[in-house]
């Protein structure tokens, strides 16, 4: 016993006071295998062992559903909370106001390509960057990013068991450790400090107000773009709830910019926060307004729904390299919300960073032998409008039209039918609704996309759903095709990419043109299974700059 007892302090370097109450609690002879795993075999440079440790963080699914009940009481405490861990890496709120240059980004839509136009756009400024986002699409280190790169595998397992052995030291019951997301974000708060960036980049998570990222007191300047419906359970049925908990981020004084067209009254909510805390809100010019001579508009991002992202990029961006500029309207006594920003000059920094933005997963294209797939992890109807008008721009050719095929899903707690409705207008010939399972031959190679918040079960009858509410709509076959639309709904990823393999491919037939939209996490999958050494998450923009011609 004492043998096995050295063996694992020594092993994981745990201090000898922690190893002590461990021994006092398990005796080590209740340790089941998972407890053994976990104190004996793994190595703080094992990146898998990281993350399925990190797995463990995930509430499983009746752990979720009671949450769900009662979300406002467990909302409030996810910033508090927040500090608390943090506290406990000697990382105070005073630290990260000090040490830490920020631009906080929450919206609906687009907050992910806006910070991916802000990251790039200051990196070619020169500044060293730091980027937080979820969720991942293949890799749980995507979330955390240097100079617009993923943690590599061994710096990411070097910070985790830096962040999650102390945290473990210091519980104060079982329970007593940060759920996944909290877990991220404390560890990219470490991380940002360790590495010294000179910028970092906060992708809210869900809503604002009682998101984690929420700890961040003194940002330099803050950002809201585009409001609609989703999260609907947490946040609230109408958007001027949701404006509110996306407003939550604002903060006194510090220049908040956002997008004109807002829905409903969410705009006006907007408004009354900032006259409430006194801070300058703005509305960004649309993206041919700013003086671009001699360049011209290039962005790394497809799809017309990406200017106005860029834009709130460039505005955040320039507020961010130059604060002062903003200082003098944040003093003012008197504020008449919203100001309209005004247009300035691009500078080449700016458009090399809007030229080279990468942010996979969002209207990307993958072209294979037989197929061309669409790939758009659109999530809200706006949003799959949007996804729509860009397949059409994009897929169209003066060639022979290939069949068009779906592949969607979407989850948690959005209406179906409000989703699939725009994409009728693609007269789709095949529609296959899957579960984001990548399927029972691929779950072991990577545990990046282990999701324990709902089960298999309901995931296989979410797409049985999805197929359902497709058919109750009506939406019939493309007129010009003598045989009728096929729908199919399948358990997994897997399945669906084979049943386009086997079943549609025809090398006579000019290919295929997929779209596969409705969920991030579906999106990521797809990805896995295409490129499985996952070439494109690495993949630098090199997007040539045109000068305009007379």
């Amino acid at each position: 016993m004492h043998v096995l007892f050295t063996y694992s302090v020594k092993r994981l370097n745990f201090s000898f006071s922690h190893a002590s109450k461990l021994f006092r609690k398990t005796k080590f002879l209740l340790m089941d295998y998972a407890d053994l795993k976990t104190f004996s075999c793994y190595k703080e440079n094992n990146y898998e062992a990281a993350v399925e440790t990190l797995n463990s963080l995930q509430s499983n699914a009746s752990v979720l559903e009671k949450a769900r009940l009662q979300k406002d009481r467990q909302a409030v405490t996810n910033v508090p909370f927040t500090e608390k861990y943090l506290n406990r890496l000697g990382i105070s709120l005073d630290k990260i106001d000090q040490q830490l240059k920020i631009i906080h980004v929450s919206g609906t839509k687009g907050k992910g390509s806006t910070c991916a136009f802000c990251e790039s756009i200051l990196r070619h400024h020169g500044l060293k960057t730091g980027f937080y986002s979820s969720p991942h699409l293949i890799e749980v280190r995507e979330r955390i990013r240097i100079n617009g790169k993923p943690l590599s595998k061994e710096e990411f397992a070097r910070y985790f068991w830096e962040v999650y052995n102390p945290l473990k030291n210091y519980m104060d019951d079982e329970h007593d450790m940060p759920a996944y997301f909290k877990f991220m974000t404390i560890m990219a708060f470490y991380v940002f400090l360790n590495e010294e960036v000179e910028v970092a980049v906060f992708e809210v998570g869900i809503g604002g107000l009682y998101d984690c990222t929420n700890v961040i007191r003194k940002p330099v300047v803050v950002g809201i773009t585009s409001l609609g419906l989703d999260h609907v359970s947490l946040l609230g049925n109408t958007v001027e709830k949701i404006a509110f908990h996306k407003a939550g981020i604002m903060k006194p004084s510090v220049p908040t910019y956002t997008v004109g067209d807002q829905p409903g009254e969410s705009l006006h909510i907007l408004a009354e926060k900032a006259l409430d805390i006194k801070c300058p809100l703005y509305i960004v010019p649309s993206l041919d307004e700013y003086h671009w001579a001699p360049y011209q508009i290039k962005l790394g991002l497809s799809g017309k729904v990406q200017w106005k992202n860029a834009s709130l990029a460039l505005q955040l961006s320039r507020a961010f390299l130059n604060p002062k500029i903003e200082s003098v309207s944040a003093e003012q006594e008197k504020f008449i919300f919203p100001v309209r920003a005004l247009p300035f000059q691009i500078h080449l920094p700016d458009v090399l960073g809007l030229a080279q933005t990468s942010w996979p997963g969002r209207s990307q294209i993958v072209h294979l032998k037989n197929a061309t797939f669409y790939v758009d992890g659109a999530h809200t109807p706006e949003s799959i409008e949007a996804c729509v008008e860009w397949f059409l721009q994009a897929s169209a050719s003066s060639k022979r039209r290939p069949k068009r095929v779906l592949i969607f899903n979407t989850t948690g707690d959005r209406n179906p039918s409000l989703l699939l409705a725009p994409l009728k207008r693609c007269q789709f010939d095949v529609a296959i609704f899957c579960s984001n399972i990548i399927g029972s031959a691929n779950e072991s190679a990577s545990k990046d996309l282990l999701n324990l918040m709902v089960t298999k079960d309901q995931q296989v009858r979410r797409s049985n759903v999805n197929s359902d509410a497709w058919l109750e709509n009506g939406f019939r076959s493309n007129g010009t095709l003598s045989q009728k639309q096929i729908v199919v709904a399948l358990p997994t990823i897997s399945t669906a990419l084979e049943y386009v393999n086997d079943k549609l491919v025809d090398n006579e037939n000019g290919g295929l043109d997929v779209l596969v939209t409705g969920s991030l996490h579906l999106v990521g999958g797809v990805l896995s299974l295409l490129d499985p050494d996952h070439n494109f998450l690495l993949v630098s923009k090199t997007n040539s700059i045109s000068l305009k011609t007379s």
